[in-house]
């Protein structure tokens, strides 16, 4: 039986030419952890049959639900981007590289058809697992150690499959960006006074499996529902200029830059957000004062949209 610990895995991506149809990895992600497990709602039958056990199980549904978490490198990003509610909007600029992928909330509420899905094969050791259909139903951008962004995706799929060889993996030619390349700003334009050593934003799409009468036991689609665009960190408490703005309801924007070089951008933005909680307090005798402040993004009538994100890399993908 072969033994290893996760340095010896990995975990691939393809974009699916047909939703639910594996195909091989076309690029590797330098993860940090992944959880993609083929969850089942299966039943235990307990009929009263002169004894006091369970007579057997009976199959239930099944889907695959999990989270991976990786460096946040736009290359790789973007096979994520595609593969979720916002890749029904998509666009793809560039003749050459490097490529621009914008994307933003989508305003339909219901999506079911024309979206795009991802492929994913992990190696654990030495043992290959593939999962298909797999979509992105929320993504999560925080800072990890140092001050180095990461992105946790939560992915759900329709089924397991058994179709994946292992693969030598390849490294990805991008880096990841250094804290020095980051910046976070709101209200438009780079304020001094936010001073954010860390921050977390998340994209919520609120996306579930479901289910339909159609002589399978695996998920149809996947449904999704309201988008929640959130993000939080701590920040130097100077003055009540951002306590006045969360007591007057204002929206105001959020922007969050990472460029490395003219090839390795991502620029994420809320057009509108409003402090959701805005809290301060007296921690300790030699604490340093700091609020921690939540934002959720609005609708913005002038942009049309509540959020946008951009990835700027040479990786061409087929949209």
């Amino acid at each position: 039986m072969p033994v290893d610990v996760a340095g010896g895995g990995y975990l691939g991506v393809g974009l699916e030419t047909t939703h639910g149809t594996y195909i091989a990895p076309t690029a590797f992600a330098p993860i940090l952890s992944e959880t993609l497990q083929e969850v089942r709602t299966d039943s235990y039958r307990v009929p009263i049959l002169g004894h006091a056990v369970t007579t057997g199980k009976t199959p239930g549904r099944q889907h695959i639900a999990g989270d991976i978490t990786m460096e946040a490198l736009p290359g790789l990003m973007a096979y994520f981007l595609v593969a979720s509610r916002w890749g029904a909007n998509v666009t793809k600029t560039g003749a050459s590289a490097p490529f621009t992928y914008e994307a933003h909330d989508d305003k339909v509420v219901h999506l079911k058809d024309n979206k795009r899905s991802l492929s994913i094969s992990v190696l654990r050791a030495g043992i290959d697992f593939a999962y298909i259909g797999c979509q992105v139903v929320q993504t999560t951008i925080s800072f990890g150690d140092g001050g180095v962004p990461m992105v946790t995706y939560s992915i759900i799929g329709r089924l397991q499959s058994d179709e994946h060889t292992p693969m030598t993996p390849t490294t990805p030619a991008e880096l990841p960006f250094s804290v020095s390349e980051c910046e976070l700003s709101v209200a438009g334009t780079p304020r001094g006074d936010v001073d954010a050593d860390s921050a977390e934003i998340v994209l919520n799409d609120n996306g579930e499996p479901r289910f339909n009468l159609t002589g399978e036991d695996r998920a149809d689609y996947i449904k999704f529902g309201e988008f929640v665009g959130e993000a939080s960190f701590e920040i130097d408490f100077e003055s009540k200029a951002d306590y006045a703005i969360w007591i007057a309801r204002t929206a105001q924007e959020v922007i969050l830059t990472c460029n490395k070089a003219a090839d390795q951008q991502l620029i994420l933005e809320f057009h509108g957000a409003m402090y959701d909680t805005f809290e301060v307090a007296l921690s300790g005798i030699g604490e340093q004062v700091r609020a921690s402040a939540a934002l959720r993004a609005v609708f913005n009538v002038a942009a049309g949209e509540a959020a946008n994100l951009q990835l700027v890399t040479d990786q061409d993908l087929t949209l």
